[in-house]
């Protein structure tokens, strides 16, 4: 009886019909179906540089890893612990030489960072190139002189294979080498 006067009452009020349970959604099933698919060719936000994603350095026996017995790699993430006697290392180029860095597959990345050797206050001429899908063709996205500290180069979206880091004129102390501790790549908004 009461459930019965209960919807009397109702039906005699003047409530609104419940608004569906998506007209408030800010994005429709295809926004977010477009959504999640760019999310796979960002890598899904994640730094697609570090070996952790699948990334290599290619150019890994021509790079010189400055450390003995540490783990020397741009692409590694442990950065900051190193228990005694182990010295934080760190990868060197030489005059002319690149390091290449090859991501897993071609990503959708607009900002690259990276942390070149800070020990001291040696200034490195160097270029940063993206590598296309193709893996030929290149865009700079860095050109002049790296300070030592980290450096973030933002830029248009753009399809990247890999990263090619060029020692363009050595630096200040020493004209010979680009020395970089760690090399991230990702999709910033």
């Amino acid at each position: 009886m009461k459930l019965l006067l209960f919807f009397f009452l109702l039906g005699l009020s003047d409530f609104s019909p419940l608004p569906a349970s998506d007209a408030n959604a800010k994005f429709s099933q295809n926004d977010l179906y477009v959504l999640r698919e760019k999310s796979i060719i960002r890598g899904h936000y994640k730094d697609v540089a570090s070996q952790f994603n699948g990334a290599l350095l290619s150019s890994a026996r021509t790079t010189w890893y400055w450390e003995q017995g540490a783990d020397n790699s741009p692409l590694r993430n442990l950065l900051y612990h190193y228990p005694e006697p182990v010295k934080q290392g760190h990868v060197v180029a030489e005059l002319g030489e690149s390091m290449i860095v090859q991501f897993l597959q071609a990503y959708e990345i607009n900002t690259v960072r990276f942390w070149m050797w800070d020990g001291d206050t040696r200034q490195t001429d160097i270029q940063v190139f993206t590598i296309a899908k193709d893996g030929q063709t290149e865009k700079i996205i860095f050109d002049g002189i790296a300070q030592p500290t980290i450096i973030v180069a933002k830029f248009s979206d753009q399809l990247a294979s890999g990263l090619r880091f060029y020692n363009r004129g050595g630096n200040n102390l020493d004209p010979k080498y680009m020395s970089i501790i760690k090399i991230q790549a990702f999709y910033a908004f």
